[in-house]
């Protein structure tokens, strides 16, 4: 289902069928808010149903996540003790998320107007759609604002990435929690460990919605 690179060259390929699958089983309102964001946007049309199957699987998982954390065992949960469930909504959460973030690289010369196609999301393609601005805000200082925005949300992009692109070791399995290094972090008694500052869990599911919220909006030209 996904390729076996290894490293910044990973990008995570949906099995179609089984994206149409979770899509059909979606409640409506994860579709519903999808569909008013893609009206606003620069997103061609016949790009909008993929938008809409994207972020409806995102949002979901993210709501499953935070349901399977808070209903048993509220704020600061252990994963050391918690459910496969849980874990499971987690590596969900990361893996949607990060297809989600890959389709919106791959259009973002299409919604914004650059002159250089970017590709999926990684910590390279991230700094080459900033250069790309750079460049082109030489001209057009609209580009520079977006930059200016991106720049501000790359460092908790880039992570929310790394995190997911970890995940894909071979011999992880739902019922461990995501191989994490030094570099992004571990979990103790429930609490990240990030860069020597320390993060709920519930607190930095939320805190990383909100940043890949931010990056549609601008992405999409919105």
């Amino acid at each position: 289902m996904f390729s076996s690179d290894s490293g910044s060259n990973w990008h995570p390929i949906p099995n179609k069928r089984f994206a149409a699958i979770i899509v059909g089983q979606s409640i409506d309102k994860y579709r519903t808010y999808a569909e008013d964001l893609v009206i606003k946007s620069k997103l061609p049309e016949a790009l909008h149903t993929d938008f809409i199957n994207h972020y409806g699987i995102f949002y979901q998982s993210y709501e499953q996540l935070l349901n399977s954390l808070t209903a048993s065992h509220g704020k600061g949960v252990s994963f050391q003790t918690d459910t496969v469930e849980a874990r499971k909504n987690w590596r969900d959460y990361l893996l949607n998320g990060r297809i989600l973030l890959d389709f919106l690289g791959l259009q973002c010369n299409k919604t914004l107007g650059l002159n250089q196609d970017i590709g999926g999301l990684n910590k390279k393609k991230f700094s080459l759609l900033l250069a790309t601005l750079e460049k082109q805000g030489a001209s057009d200082k609209h580009y520079l604002e977006i930059k200016s925005k991106l720049e501000s949300l790359r460092e908790d992009a880039v992570r929310f990435i790394g995190f997911r692109d970890r995940e894909k070791v071979a011999g992880d399995t739902i019922a461990e929690f995501p191989s994490i290094d030094d570099e992004f972090g571990v979990v103790m008694g429930g609490v990240i460990r990030l860069d020597a500052c320390n993060y709920d869990m519930i607190e930095f599911i939320k805190d990383s919605y909100e940043v890949i919220f931010k990056i549609i909006l601008i992405l999409l030209a919105i």
